[in-house]
Order: C-alpha cells, then sequence, then structure tokens
C-alpha cells in the first residue's frame, strides 16, 4: 500500500498490458497442472517449475508421447497445446514489445508496439484487441483444465467434463 497523498491517474493502455500479462502468468500455471495430469513424475514437476511457457508446452507434448490416452483426451490436449502456443506469441508480442506513438490517431488509440529486432517492425494494437487476447487466454485455462481432467478421470471413476457444445452422455462415453 503507498502513503502517497495524490492517486495515480489510471492508463487503461497500461491496465490491458497488465492483463495479458497476468493471464499469461495464469496460463504457466495452468500449463503446469496440466502436465501434472499427464505425467505423475514428481521430478519432472519440479524441474518444470521455473520454466517459461514454451518449455512447459514441450514437456506436456513429451509427457503425450510417453503415456498412452484414449484418443479423444490426446485430440483434445493436443488442440489445447496448439492454441497455447499461438496464444502465448500472442501474449509475447503484448508483453515484450516498446509502445510508441503512431504517426495518426490520438490519445490510446494512437500506440502501437515496435518490436526491438534489426531495423524495426511495427505492429498496430489496441486495448479492445489485447483485452480480447487476455480473455482468449483466460477461456484457454478453462480447457486445459478440462482436458487435465478428463485425460484421469475414468482412473478415479469421476465423469468427464463436456466440451463445449458437447452432450454429458458423449462426454460420459468418450473415455474408456
Amino acid at each position: 500500500m503507498t502513503t502517497d497523498a495524490a492517486t495515480p491517474e489510471r492508463n487503461p493502455f497500461l491496465e490491458a498490458v497488465g492483463r495479458v500479462t497476468v493471464a499469461g502468468a495464469h496460463l504457466d500455471n495452468s500449463l503446469h497442472n496440466l502436465l501434472g495430469s499427464l505425467a505423475f513424475e514428481p521430478t519432472l514437476l519440479v524441474l518444470a517449475n521455473a520454466e517459461g511457457t514454451a518449455r512447459l508446452i514441450e514437456l506436456c507434448e513429451l509427457a503425450l508421447k510417453c503415456y498412452d490416452f484414449a484418443p479423444a483426451d490426446l485430440a483434445d490436449v493436443k488442440d489445447c497445446l496448439s492454441r497455447a502456443k499461438a496464444l502465448k506469441d500472442k501474449r509475447n508480442t503484448v508483453v515484450h514489445s516498446l509502445f510508441i506513438q503512431a504517426d495518426e490517431g490520438d490519445g490510446l488509440d494512437a500506440m502501437r508496439p515496435a518490436r526491438k529486432t534489426l531495423g524495426h517492425n511495427v505492429t498496430p494494437i489496441t486495448i479492445a484487441d489485447m483485452e480480447v487476447l487476455a480473455e482468449e487466454i483466460e477461456e484457454l485455462r478453462h480447457g486445459l483444465f478440462r482436458a487435465g481432467w478428463n485425460v484421469r478421470c475414468h482412473q478415479t471413476g469421476m465423469q468427464r467434463i463436456p466440451r463445449p457444445g458437447e452432450s454429458s452422455e458423449a462426454a460420459s462415453t468418450a473415455s474408456p
């Protein structure tokens, strides 16, 4: 808590960057949890504690090769990991960019990231784009939880969690 008398002015642009950053950290946590569902290897889980998103995805993909899973569950996990890769790249664009004022537009509408490369790469981005990205990452977290639950639920006698649009009856017959 701050003891400053004046309250700083809120910056919606930076708040949107922060939401993407926090969603990315939540994604890493969800990937770590998925890894725990896929592979009951304590040493692997400890080693994965300090890993970033890309490495967590690789470790999950490795676990898929080392264990047998029902085809529907395997496809669900692979779909989630594919989405995680794409969202990781979008998240990195937001989090690791320098933002500069655009040549046209006013205020926050004119901000866009300038990537640190040989030369430069400028890509326009809006607050709405970042809000959508944060929401997509949070939605993926639900998919990762569902996929991790479903690969192991038959071992505990628990019901599968249906995919969005899938009936409960279809979900209950999908696992062995």
